[in-house]
C-alpha cells in the first residue's frame, strides 16, 4: 500500500519581498544585539556605549554578505543606549513597566538590573511614586526610586555588569550545584566558610584531587557559530569561532562568567565588605554572611568570577545574576546542548525526517519485505520524496536516495494537508507535532526552519491531568529573555491565564496553576498530591509520598533552574523555552512545556513577534507592543 505525503515545497516569495523581509529582520536583530552590547555584553564597562560598527563583524562574514546582498543600502544600526538622550537605570533585580504612570495600570513588561533605557526629560507625575514616573522607550512608565534611578553612576548599575548576551545561544554562563552551598553576599573569610559549609576541609581536599575531572566540559551551545538571526552558519564546524575561544579552550574563570582566570575582586566586594544592597528576593539582615542556600542540582546563571587568597581558602567565587556569590568548588560549569535544527531553503525543504533512534537503519523494500540497510547517524536530517509504504502496520517513508526509513526511527516535518488561516494570510506561525517531536517555523506557506523538540512526557494524553503538552491554536502571550523555573519547569511568570510579564521571583521558581488537578496545583514545592481525607480522618501517607514538611523533607524533589533562556508563554503554564539541562530533544521529556535546544530557542525567540525592545527583559504581547506569533500544536 502506497501513499503520498504533502510535499511542503510552496511557491517562493519574490526576491524583492524576501530582501525586504530580511532587511527588517536584520535591523531588528541588530537593535537587540546593540542593546546587549550597550549594557556591556561586549565586555565593556557597564556605562560605556556600544560600538555599532562592531555588530556586523560579530554577526559573521557570511551573515554580513547575506545582508549586503539583500539590502546594500541599509544604514548601520545605532549605538545602544543612545548617547543623545537622557537615560534611566534599573537598580532592582527586576522593575515592572506600566502602561500608565500608576502601579495599578496594565503591565507591559519588565527590565532587569543594570539595564539603561531612554527616558523623558521630566516625570509624568508623582502619584504613588515620589521619585517620579518617567516615560521610557518605546512606551510605558517606570517609577524612579528603589527600582530605578536617574544616577547612571549608581554602583548597582556598574556591579550588574553586561546583562544578557542576545548574540549567543546562551545569554549567560551556566553551572549546576554539585553540593548544597551558601549564596554569599560578600567574600567570606576562611572561618565564615567553615561555619557555613559542613565538612568543608574534606570537600576542598576532594576537589583539589579531582578538579581536572569534575570541572571538565564539552563543546556546547555557544561553540556553534551562528549569524545575526541565530542561524547556525553552514560549513562551520562546532568550536570554529575564529578569534574567539571555544569552551575547551577557556579556563574555569571564563566558564563561570569571568573575563579570564585572574579577574580582580569586583569593586563592590573589596575589603571583605559589600558596598551595594542585597537585590535578591531572599532578605536577610545587613550583617548576614549569606542569603539562602542553593540545593544540589540547582542551575545557576553567572555573570563573573574571581579567585581569592589564603584569607578565603584560595577559593574562586562565581557571581550570580542577582549579585550573590557561589563557591566554585561546589558548582560544575555547563555548556548546554550543541544540537540545532536546519534552515530551510530551495536546496533543503519539506518533507524531511530527523533520525530519533540511535540504532536506526534505512530500509530497502522489495514487494512486501523490508530489509534493514546501513546505520543512520543519530539526528541526521533526511530529505524525503513524499512517498510512503505501509507494511505490517508500520509506515515507511521514501528518501531522496531511493531508500526508506521507518516511522519508528524518525520524526517527520511535513507541510499540512490543509493550510491554516494564519498561513493563508501570509503571517508567521509555529507548528509543533507531538507525535513526531518536531517544530517548524513558517512564513505564510514557506517553511524557514525545522528542528526536534521535547514536549510533555505524557505525549498525547490529557494535559489537564498529566504532563502532556496542551494542543490547539494559540498566540504567544509574553516573552522573557530569561526567567527562573523550578525543576518541574514551572515559573512565577507564566502560570494563570491572567499572569503577565512582571517582576518575577529572583531566587525561586513558583508553581503555576495549569487549571487541572495535577501536581502543579499544589501550593508548596514537593507537596503531596494525595487525596484530602474525609473530615475527622487522619491522613495516612502512601509509601514514597508522605506529608510535606512532616514525613517528607521540605523542598524534596524540587530545585531552581535559574535564568531559563528564551521563554515564550502561549497558554497558562505552557511555554516554548530553552533547556540547558538535557540533550534528549526528539523525545517527550518535559512537564508540559516545549523544550528546545538553546540554539533553536534563541533562533525562535529572535524570529517571533513582537520583538523584545532594546534594554527590556520581558514583554506582554497585545495592543501596546504587538500581537504574538501564532503557534499551532497538534498530535
Amino acid at each position: 500500500m502506497g501513499g503520498l505525503l504533502s510535499s511542503g515545497k510552496p511557491r517562493r516569495a519574490p526576491r524583492s519581498t524576501r530582501a525586504a523581509r530580511l532587511v527588517l529582520r536584520l535591523a531588528r536583530l541588530a537593535a537587540l544585539s546593540a542593546a546587549a552590547c550597550g549594557a556591556g555584553a561586549c565586555k565593556k564597562p557597564a556605562d560605556a556605549p556600544a560600538d555599532a560598527g562592531a555588530l556586523a563583524g560579530d554577526a559573521g562574514a557570511e551573515a554580513a554578505a547575506v545582508a549586503a546582498e539583500a539590502a546594500p543600502a541599509a544604514a548601520p544600526a545605532a549605538a545602544w543606549p543612545p548617547s543623545d538622550k537622557p537615560l534611566l537605570g534599573i537598580t532592582a533585580f527586576v522593575a515592572t513597566v506600566y502602561k500608565e504612570p500608576r502601579d495599578t495600570s496594565k503591565k507591559l513588561g519588565y527590565l532587569r538590573v543594570g539595564s539603561r533605557v531612554p527616558r523623558a526629560a521630566e516625570p509624568a507625575g508623582t502619584a504613588g511614586c515620589p521619585g517620579g514616573w518617567y516615560a521610557i522607550e518605546p512606551r510605558g512608565f517606570l517609577c524612579v526610586g528603589e527600582d530605578a534611578t536617574l544616577d547612571l553612576d549608581d554602583p548597582i548599575l556598574k556591579a550588574a555588569g553586561p546583562g544578557p548576551n542576545l548574540r549567543s545561544a546562551l545569554p549567560y554562563r551556566y553551572a549546576f550545584v554539585r553540593a548544597v552551598l551558601p549564596l554569599y553576599l560578600r567574600v567570606p573569610t576562611a572561618e565564615e566558610q567553615r561555619k557555613s559549609e559542613f565538612k568543608l576541609d574534606e570537600h576542598l581536599a576532594w576537589f583539589e584531587e579531582n578538579k581536572a575531572t569534575v570541572q571538565r566540559v564539552a563543546l556546547g551551545a555557544n561553540d556553534v557559530p551562528i549569524d545575526a538571526r541565530g542561524v547556525p552558519l553552514p560549513g562551520k564546524r562546532i568550536g570554529e569561532l575564529g578569534l574567539g575561544k571555544n569552551s575547551l579552550e577557556l579556563g574555569e574563570g571564563a566558564l563561570l562568567g569571568g573575563e579570564g582566570e585572574n579577574d580582580p575582586i569586583p569593586f563592590w566586594l573589596e575589603g571583605g565588605k559589600r558596598r551595594i544592597r542585597n537585590i535578591s528576593d531572599f532578605k536577610v539582615p545587613d550583617y548576614a554572611v549569606f542569603a539562602d542556600r542553593a540545593r544540589r542540582f540547582t542551575g545557576l546563571s553567572l555573570i563573573g568570577s574571581f579567585p581569592t587568597g589564603p584569607e578565603s581558602l584560595n577559593r574562586r567565587f562565581a557571581i550570580t545574576t542577582d549579585l550573590r556569590l557561589a563557591p566554585a568548588t561546589k558548582i560544575k560549569p555547563d555548556t548546554g546542548s550543541p544540537w540545532h535544527g536546519v534552515e530551510l531553503n530551495d536546496e533543503l525543504t519539506l518533507p524531511l525526517a530527523f533520525v530519533r533512534a540511535r540504532s536506526a537503519r534505512d530500509v530497502e523494500i522489495e514487494g512486501d519485505k523490508a530489509t534493514p540497510g546501513k546505520e543512520l547517524p543519530f539526528r541526521e536530517v533526511i530529505p524525503l520524496t513524499g512517498r510512503m509504504r505501509r507494511l505490517e502496520g508500520v509506515k515507511y517513508y521514501r528518501t531522496k536516495d531511493q531508500r526508506y526509513v521507518s516511522q519508528l526511527d524518525v520524526g517527520l516535518a511535513v507541510a499540512p494537508s490543509a493550510w491554516p488561516q494564519v498561513a493563508e494570510k501570509g503571517e508567521k506561525w509555529i507548528e509543533v507535532s507531538i507525535t513526531h517531536q518536531t517544530l517548524v517555523l513558517w512564513e505564510g506557506k514557506r517553511p524557514v526552519y525545522a528542528t526536534l523538540v521535547s514536549t510533555g512526557q505524557a505525549g498525547v494524553a490529557d494535559p489537564k491531568t498529566t504532563t502532556a503538552t496542551v494542543r490547539g491554536i494559540f498566540r504567544i502571550r509574553n516573552k522573557h529573555i530569561t526567567a527562573t523555573m523550578d525543576s518541574n519547569e514551572s515559573s512565577s511568570v507564566g502560570g494563570r491565564p491572567e499572569t503577565t510579564a512582571e517582576a518575577p521571583s529572583a531566587s525561586r521558581g513558583a508553581k503555576p496553576d495549569k487549571g487541572g488537578p495535577s501536581k502543579e496545583r499544589t501550593k508548596k514545592p514537593g507537596a503531596s498530591a494525595a487525596a484530602k481525607p474525609e473530615a475527622g480522618q487522619k491522613a495516612v501517607p502512601r509509601k514514597g509520598d508522605g506529608e510535606y514538611g512532616v514525613t517528607r523533607r521540605r523542598g524534596e524533589g524540587t530545585y531552581a533552574l535559574k535564568d531559563v533562556p528564551y521563554i515564550q508563554y502561549f497558554a497558562s503554564g505552557y511555554a516554548l523555552h530553552a533547556a540547558y539541562w538535557h540533550d534528549v530533544f526528539g523525545t517527550p521529556r518535559s512537564h508540559g512545556c516545549i523544550n528546545l535546544a538553546p540554539i533553536d530557542a534563541h533562533r525562535v525567540f529572535l524570529w517571533t513577534d513582537p520583538p523584545v525592545p532594546p534594554g527590556w527583559h520581558a514583554i506582554n504581547t497585545g495592543e501596546e507592543l504587538g500581537d504574538g506569533t501564532t503557534i499551532i500544536i497538534h498530535e
